[in-house]
């Protein structure tokens, strides 16, 4: 007969069980954790990490422009170098450098390579910083390039209103006090769909503009200004460290944002229901709290093709981030692009094919890749509306 095990035994036992148990299952949970991180890391990304990026740009080339209607707008000066150098980082790591790129301006403050003439006519080309553009070697200078083959060229010049952060506000003051006086005759519009509901009418605030004429003048504003000698990438590199530190000061932070850096499962998760890596809103969230204002910026729009006449505009459209990488067409998108179709004649709207490998990793703009596409684009609506009978 066997002997019954003693308290103390079935104890000690009991606890051997349990812990095996508790092994068993954070291993099981590591596994599941590891496997689930796998297949995040394949998934489309519909996001990019805006709040992590920390941006630096050359001292001393942004200014304000004041226009006759007494507005004002935010403008390069004239015949300057940029240097864009932009950082992604969590607290607990090392910023990355995403990009680094330089363009240069003309003599009106333009990012283009020819100067403004006053004695010819103008083709405007409105836009962002897809159209600037920030991120990558400006594919505006190919544009030119190949406008010097064109015969029209001769008494026509291109000109790029692209400008980081700007949208259909800005192209409307251009438009009402420059268009006579620059003498713009056609217009082509490169946008993503929320350019349309950017009405701001406003130049750089003082403090900002403050910070980037002068990198000693720069605390945590989101803009940083590169001094000439302080341009190199470690340099930088610590700038960014000490503003990530700055921008997460509080344990909850430091927390929160550390574990999002570390995981894509996590920030996957985040982009759906925007906790923990997003403040309780999905970063695609503004796509929806839009639509009125891109119905006050299409009436713009309708002013601007009743100025230089609808067979002188074209229109570009090109995805954000997560529509290229979902493939579906954010419901601002579909109303610009249905607004355009009606009022343009065919073939004057065209949708940029751009896709999810066409952006950076981290960032909502695109690569060298995506620039191109966007550059073909444009040049076949150049050649869309400079083909035709125009009035």
């Amino acid at each position: 007969m066997n002997e019954m095990k003693r308290p103390d035994q079935a104890t000690r036992s009991g606890k051997r069980s349990g812990c095996k148990s508790a092994i068993l299952l954070l291993t099981v949970s590591a596994v599941c954790f590891g496997l689930a991180e796998f297949v995040a890391r394949g998934l489309p990304k519909n996001y990019y990490e805006w709040k992590h990026r920390y941006m630096f740009v050359s001292e001393g080339v942004n200014t304000n422009k004041t226009f006759a209607d007494g507005t004002s707008a935010q403008w390069y000066k004239p015949n300057s170098a940029i240097n864009w150098h932009v950082f992604y980082g969590y607290p607990g790591q090392k910023p990355k450098a995403e990009y680094s790129i330089w363009s240069t301006t003309n003599n009106i403050g333009l990012v283009q390579s020819r100067d403004f003439n006053p004695t010819k006519k103008s083709i405007a080309v409105f836009g962002d910083s897809f159209t600037e553009p920030q991120a990558t070697t400006p594919w505006f200078y190919n544009l030119e390039n190949d406008w010097e083959t064109n015969p029209q060229s001769s008494d026509t010049q291109l000109l790029n209103f692209g400008y980081q952060g700007t949208g259909i506000g800005r192209w409307d003051q251009i438009s009402k006090n420059l268009s006579e006086k620059m003498n713009i005759k056609k217009a082509i519009y490169v946008v993503i769909g929320q350019d349309f509901a950017r009405l701001n009418r406003g130049g750089w605030n003082d403090q900002d503009l403050q910070c980037l004429s002068d990198s000693k003048k720069c605390r945590k504003h989101y803009y940083q200004s590169i001094a000439g000698n302080e341009q190199s990438e470690e340099e930088l590199t610590d700038r960014a460290s000490s503003l990530i530190n700055k921008r997460h000061r509080t344990l909850d932070k430091r927390l929160r944002y550390g574990l999002c850096g570390k995981s894509e499962l996590i920030r996957q998760i985040s982009s759906v229901i925007g906790n923990p890596c997003f403040d309780g809103k999905p970063p695609t969230q503004y796509q929806k709290d839009l639509k009125q204002a891109v119905g006050h910026g299409l009436a713009h729009f309708r002013d601007h093709i009743d100025l230089y006449g609808k067979e002188n505009v074209g229109l570009v459209w090109i995805p954000e981030r997560n529509e290229a990488a979902t493939g579906q067409i954010s419901p601002i998108s579909k109303k610009v692009l249905n607004v355009a179709n009606n009022l343009l004649p065919n073939g004057h709207v065209t949708k940029c094919d751009l896709n999810s490998e066409d952006y950076y990793e981290k960032d909502g703009h695109q690569n060298e890749r995506g620039s191109n596409k966007i550059y073909k684009c444009t040049s076949q609506m150049l050649s869309q509306i400079t083909s035709q009978a125009s009035k």
